[in-house]
């Protein structure tokens, strides 16, 4: 397939993933608010709230750099590129994408964020940067293991060559394993219970919504939807790549957005210093995983 295709193809991907993050989002809230037995918002609240944060003005502060500004774009822009990589609806048979590059790529929107939290020279940014640096410490080892697993188990650290081979077996012991531990990682990624909580404003617990608090307007739209974003890229690299049931991928990412908001209702956030506990748990999914597979 030729290159002008390909690029066609992942950006037309990513463009699908970027309309219908918002929708998942609104997806989890939903099914939080069912178990709660609360009725709750409509699974589409979160495009009225994303068009509203658009509308609002943007107040800056005069002792903020162009970093302050430039971090909710490259935050977004950086999760738009990581959903032209992942195999998904449109893109599963393309041989693009590294999964060391992807990997990097969240790393660099994440440090963006951390800058521009820092940036505004607030206690709140300060606290909510340090936090988040030292979780993504942790997360990123966990995150290179489950890569390491699929490559060695496929033999490339392209994405495309990872996705589960139905053809063969693949419900086994090493599968369900990496299964479990890939979606620890991608609560902890995502900022989700029970390593943080997005619904969230006290200053004791927060991590992620620390580093938005001085953000407003079309710059906080950039930071949430890039986090939509994100969680709906690790939604389908978990379903292509580590979900073990033969399903359409788009009923695998439906399935993951009910299982996030079955364990946000279920368990409680953990102290922060037990969050290497949490990740070290996964960690070690993972390296059974590996012995499993071996033998």
């Amino acid at each position: 397939m030729e290159l002008s295709s390909v690029l066609g193809m992942e950006l037309l991907q990513a463009a699908g993933l970027l309309a219908l993050a918002p929708f998942i989002a609104g997806l989890i809230n939903k099914i939080k608010a069912f178990l709660q037995k609360r009725q709750g918002a409509s699974v589409f609240q979160e495009y009225f709230d994303l068009l509203k944060w658009w509308r609002r003005e943007t107040i800056l502060t005069p002792y903020t750099s162009v970093i302050f500004i430039l971090a909710p774009v490259v935050y977004l822009l950086t999760g738009l590129m990581a959903a032209a990589m992942v195999p998904g609806l449109m893109t599963q048979e393309i041989s693009f994408g590294d999964a060391f590059i992807f990997v990097y790529l969240l790393a660099i929107g994440r440090f963006f964020m951390t800058l521009g939290s820092m940036d505004s020279a607030t206690a709140f940014g300060g606290m909510g940067s340090s936090r988040e640096i030292y979780i993504s410490v942790l997360v990123e080892p966990a995150v290179m293991l489950a890569v390491l697993l699929n490559a060695a188990r496929y033999g490339s650290t392209t994405l495309s060559r990872m996705v589960i081979d139905y053809g063969d077996i693949y419900f086994t012991l090493p599968a369900v394993l990496a299964c479990v531990a890939f979606f620890l990682i991608l609560l902890a990624e995502n900022c989700r219970l029970p390593v943080d909580n997005p619904d969230t404003h006290l200053e004791l617990t927060m991590i992620h919504e620390c580093m938005t608090l001085e953000y407003s307007g079309r710059l906080l739209s950039y930071i949430h939807l890039g986090s939509m974003v994100r969680l709906v890229v690790f939604l389908t690299l978990w379903g292509a790549l580590y979900l073990p049931l033969e399903l359409p991928l788009l009923v695998k990412i439906l399935l993951g957005a009910v299982l996030v908001g079955v364990v946000e209702t279920l368990v409680n956030k953990m102290r922060l210093f037990k969050v290497r506990i949490y990740l070290a748990a996964a960690a070690v999914l993972l390296m059974v995983a590996f012995m499993a597979e071996a033998w």
